[in-house]
């Protein structure tokens, strides 16, 4: 039914998608041939792809029932991270792609997007710049697509997952969409400094190609401006968007609460299943086009 299918960023708030997934996806078949995805959607993305979700969730109940605080200030003199965070994901990396890259050979293209600072801008202040556009991003959300980062000459740059040659490359690659100092170390790819692909367009639309079809765009913020599942025609393509029905208990950078996680994934499930029974109901979603 879906072309491509593009899955937002949003940190915890992405175990959503999992559960939506799992309500739809062996009941319409839901099979890409391309997905495009950012930050921890983009995680998420390449875990569904190879059929590890429920070990993902397991994984992250697991390590939120152990994990105290989300900033652990007596770490500053010390030479343990102050934010858990990066470690809890990439052990998340090393543990759930069992077999690397080599997984993702025989499922849709993943496309992860990383954001370019300006060549003018200063590694420090391109740090500066990308926090603020970051977390007023998230703090602020009123459009489905960011442009701010866009004007100041940042660029949102797409990676194959599949032409990574090993689980380190891999591993880089995912890290380096959701490159958020100060909760992730700063990082470089390819030689050059990058951050969360997110800073651009939390909604990675930009990898998608042209070709005409439908794709599926699952939001992890709740837009209250729209509904929950709409579609827009862009040239010989529909997009359906599928948010959230109400603000996620869960929180970005909490990794601390498993019982949000159950709780998110439960609302993920419940919207997958509220698509399905508009589709039995003869709705094609495509029935609440709008512009915008």
């Amino acid at each position: 039914m879906f072309d491509q299918v593009v899955f937002a960023g949003g940190g915890g708030r992405c175990i959503w998608q999992i559960g939506f997934w799992e309500s739809v996806s062996g009941e319409i078949n839901l099979s890409p041939r391309v997905v495009s995805a950012v930050s921890a959607g983009g995680l998420v993305a390449g875990l569904l792809l190879i059929d590890r979700g429920p070990e993902a969730v397991d994984y992250v109940r697991s390590v939120f029932s152990t994990n105290r605080k989300n900033i652990y200030w007596g770490n500053l003199f010390r030479q343990e991270a102050v934010f858990p965070q990066y470690a809890i994901c990439r052990d998340g990396i090393r543990q759930l792609f069992e077999n690397g890259p080599q997984a993702l050979q025989s499922v849709a293209e993943l496309r992860l997007a990383v954001s370019h600072p300006p060549a003018w801008m200063y590694g420090p202040l391109a740090l500066t710049f990308g926090a603020v556009i970051y977390y007023a991003d998230k703090g602020f959300t009123r459009n489905l697509h960011s442009t701010a980062a866009t004007k100041l000459g940042f660029r949102q740059n797409f990676y194959r997952a599949q032409d990574c040659k090993n689980m380190d490359e891999l591993e880089h690659l995912i890290l380096s969409s959701s490159c958020t100092p100060p909760f992730t170390p700063r990082l470089h790819l390819n030689g050059r400094e990058i951050l969360d692909g997110g800073i651009v367009d939390n909604v990675p639309v930009g990898g998608l190609d042209s070709k005409e079809g439908r794709v599926l765009i699952l939001l992890t913020s709740r837009f209250r401006d729209f509904p929950d599942c709409f579609t827009q025609r862009q040239g010989e393509q529909l997009w359906t968007y599928v948010q959230p029905s109400k603000t996620l208990p869960i929180k970005v950078w909490d990794f601390t609460n498993p019982e949000a996680v159950n709780k998110t994934l439960e609302i993920g499930r419940a919207d997958g299943k509220a698509v399905l029974r508009r589709l039995r109901e003869g709705s094609t979603l495509s029935d609440d086009l709008i512009a915008l």
